[in-house]
């Protein structure tokens, strides 16, 4: 029942009643009291459902911090695994370097090997075919510079594969580094993710609990203020019967 309802009702009343001047201003007075206590809890019943609705939006906002913080560590994950997979493709690299430069170095060597054992025949049957000997020594001049060429090559492919180890030890050592780093924040952001959340979980737990509290509150409140609307009834409709009578 509103109070504008409460007012009619007792206007109504007191207007059909014969109650002297002293009577009539002693309810009046009384309903203002009443009217004032039924205000201020309306009042207060709107300041805690407007307590209720902060509530849930502050925990809204802890649920949404608590999600974004779980999408930075998967990043962070993503990052360690590209690291490693990089240094992993580094190493593989070496390795086949390594091999290839080794079975040259196997095929330099037979070449060799033959070419020596080829020349070594040519020499012994030099002084009756001198024809054969001097395409036999021609033939050795173009295998030294073959040979020499292919030492060359062979200095070149290992100065090179010193310079791709010297970049393989940087990158490496970058990226151990990097990998460092990286660790190294992301157990930071462990730790600060962890203590956040056991903040984050308290202020929800206090949230819910303040919710739940405000809530009863509010039912007690509701309680009370049918409480005193039936008092009103009792005293506006009390007082009419008195003064009918």
């Amino acid at each position: 029942m509103s109070v504008d309802v409460i007012d009619n009702d007792c206007n109504k009343t007191f207007d059909n009643s014969n109650l002297n001047t002293e009577d009539k201003s002693h309810n009046y007075n009384n309903m203002d009291e009443l009217e004032k206590k039924i205000k201020n809890e309306v009042t207060r019943s709107e300041d805690i459902e407007k307590k209720l609705k902060e509530g849930e939006q502050r925990e809204e906002a802890l649920i949404k911090r608590i999600t974004e913080k779980d999408k930075t560590n998967a990043k962070l994950n993503g990052v360690i695994e590209a690291y490693e997979k990089a240094i992993a493709e580094l190493i593989s690299e070496k390795e086949q370097q390594a091999q290839l430069h080794e079975r040259q170095m196997q095929e330099v060597q037979a070449d060799r090997d033959a070419n020596y054992h080829h020349l070594t025949s040519l020499e012994t049957t030099f002084s009756d075919l001198h024809v054969k000997y001097e395409k036999s020594k021609e033939m050795t001049s173009q295998l030294k510079g073959n040979e020499e060429s292919l030492l060359a090559e062979r200095k070149q492919m290992m100065d090179n594969l010193r310079l791709q180890e010297q970049r393989y030890d940087k990158m490496k050592n970058h990226a151990m580094q990097q990998l460092e780093i990286a660790n190294k924040k992301l157990d930071t952001y462990a730790r600060e993710h962890a203590d956040e959340s056991k903040k984050l979980k308290a202020l929800l737990k206090k949230e819910e609990v303040s919710r739940v509290s405000m809530t009863e509150q509010l039912q007690q409140k509701s309680r009370e203020n049918a409480d005193l609307l039936k008092i009103c009834e009792e005293l506006i409709y009390g007082k009419g019967q008195g003064g009918s009578s």
